[in-house]
């Protein structure tokens, strides 16, 4: 699909009157000026950004306070004299980010969209962990503080969403809540990978994207319209015992998380015991790899195949933003277990799933960079990871993808992305 692909900008009147509203409002939204955001530099505050930074590389469970402390220097002491533990942290280090986020939304206006949109980039930027942190470790909040992150994940969602349409009155209550969805991946998406640029240089790309989608123009409404129907049939669940647990556990590992499923909870969902699991899979350890390796396989068979197809780069990038897309939409449970479980493999496969990632988005850039030679590879990068991180959470999200439009809407906005002017 390659409805409203804009190239460039300045070029968006050829494509029509949609396109020229597109520039007038992508126009309108660049003239804020960039604002700085301060960031103190207190002990307290250090904590919490490296608290941030560790929960994000090694993951919530796999950091200890005595790690924190020793690389802010100071004792596990001196840290409890601010903290209560790791809960406490990772809750501070989610709270920071979703905080300053909200008061840029809040003390903004529609006129000045722009400036509110260049305000999240920057603390999106400042904090590329935040993405990791929100979807794959504020699960291990306990309920109470997770309810408080929640709302106010969902007091940002909602006034953005209210901003987005004042500033754009063509746009339903489900276009713009669509939008903000998207932009908020696209914000985040620096999260999932590593790729370096000048600080000034990750913001200003993450405004253009972040931009690029809110000045999408959507094709269809769902708006008074019945979203799709939740599946009510389960279907059949494969009749050898191994694909069994497979099939029953990547729901729950999805749902629940890797670390709060048991064996015991697999076996229980399959109608045999967990020390029955184990005659199929000597560790835990082992029914996750076996799950991401099923993940994986679908993904890059998918990827074969658009290739195949592909007359020349451009038909390539389409095929493979099609393909990924009817990929997700059918294994969202697999993709968010693609997202968040991968650093509880054991070291080698973790590796291996790493590489075979790398090799995935390397397909990706290459053919960005071949339909849009002035693109260097690092800015080829952070798009495509944009594009990825807009399909994942969009996917993952539930009432965003029993959407009837939910597959047109997201191939319009990621050509949007992909087609960015740098």
């Amino acid at each position: 699909m390659r409805n409203h692909q804009v190239s460039d900008p300045d070029a968006v009147g050829k494509c029509g009157s949609g396109a020229l509203r597109e520039r007038a409002m992508t126009e309108q939204l660049r003239r804020a000026p960039l604002k700085s955001t301060p960031r103190p530099r207190d002990r307290k505050q250090r904590i919490v950004e490296v608290a941030g930074h560790l929960f994000y590389r090694h993951g919530f469970h796999n950091v200890s306070t005595s790690q924190i402390a020793a690389e802010v220097g100071i004792t596990a002491g001196a840290l409890y004299r601010h903290f209560k533990g790791k809960q406490d942290l990772l809750s501070h280090a989610l709270t920071d980010g979703f905080d300053q986020a909200t008061r840029f939304v809040l003390e903004g206006s529609p006129e000045d969209l722009g400036e509110v949109i260049t305000g999240i980039a920057t603390t999106a930027g400042e904090r590329r962990y935040m993405g990791v942190l929100w979807n794959r470790e504020a699960r291990f909040l306990d309920d109470e503080a997770r309810t408080a992150m929640r709302a106010r994940f969902f007091t940002f969602i909602d006034e953005f969403s209210r901003q987005l349409r004042s500033a754009r009155p063509d746009l339903s209550a489900g276009q713009a809540d669509l939008l903000t969805w998207a932009a908020l991946a696209v914000l985040t998406s620096p999260s999932y990978h590593s790729t370096e640029l000048e600080p000034d240089d990750i913001i200003d790309m993450l405004e253009r994207m972040a931009l690029a989608v809110c000045t999408t123009s959507l094709t269809g409404s769902d708006d008074g319209a019945e979203p799709q129907p939740v599946p009510t049939v389960v279907g059949l669940r494969p009749h050898g015992r191994r694909e069994a647990i497979l099939a029953a556990a990547t729901p729950l590992i999805h749902q629940f998380g890797y670390q709060a499923v048991s064996m015991e909870d697999v076996g229980e969902s399959v109608g045999i015991s967990g020390a029955a699991v184990y005659k199929y899979f000597a560790k835990k350890s082992d029914l996750l790899s076996a799950v991401i390796a099923r993940a994986s396989e679908p993904l890059q068979l998918g990827a074969s195949r658009a290739l195949g197809r592909a007359r020349d780069s451009a038909e390539g990038v389409t095929n493979l933003l099609d393909a990924y897309i009817e990929f997700a939409l059918v294994h969202h449970d697999l993709v968010g277990i693609l997202v968040a479980e991968v650093t509880n493999l054991p070291e080698e496969h973790r590796r291996q799933v790493r590489r075979s990632q790398h090799d995935y988005v390397a397909e990706w850039i290459r053919l960005v960079r071949e339909t849009r030679p002035q693109i260097e590879e690092r800015r080829a990068r952070f798009l495509v990871h944009a594009v990825l991180t807009v399909v994942n959470d969009v996917t993952r999200t539930d009432h965003l993808r029993r959407r009837r439009s939910v597959e047109q809407d997201l191939q319009i906005m990621c050509r949007r992305i992909l087609d960015v002017t740098l």
